[in-house]
Order: C-alpha cells, then structure tokens, then sequence
C-alpha cells in the first residue's frame, strides 16, 4: 500500500490543479464559447486521471497477490 501513496497524491494534485485552472479560465474575459470548450476540454481530464488512478490500484493489489503466491 505505500506504492500507491505518490500516485494518490500525484492523482489529487493534478485534479486540484486542473479544476483551479478551468475556474480561472471560466472567469477570464475570453467569449463564451471559448470558455466553454477550453474548460470543458480541461475538465475532461480529471475524470480520466480518476480511471488511471483506479487501473493503477488495481494493478496494485493484483502485483501483492502474485507476489504472495510465489512464496
């Protein structure tokens, strides 16, 4: 479990980063449109880096049940 301290970590970073960046952008003086398509690009990002941080705890906990059975 302590392996998946950093990715935790990283994971939440870069989530906090991500929203923080989009709020900016949404209250910029750039046109609508353009708010909406580059915070919405932006916070499509979050989501995925949610399922990587998921598939990587999975590895995770399948790399210890291999490795108590080689013993």
């Amino acid at each position: 479990m302590k392996k998946l301290i950093m990715p935790a970590v990283f994971a939440l970073l870069y989530i906090v980063f991500i929203v923080l960046y989009a709020l900016l952008i949404l209250m910029s003086a750039t046109p609508l449109l353009w708010k909406i398509v580059i915070g919405g690009l932006i916070l499509a990002t979050a989501p995925l880096m949610i399922y990587v941080f998921v598939q990587r705890f999975k590895e995770f906990k399948e790399e210890e049940k291999d490795d108590l059975s080689k013993y």
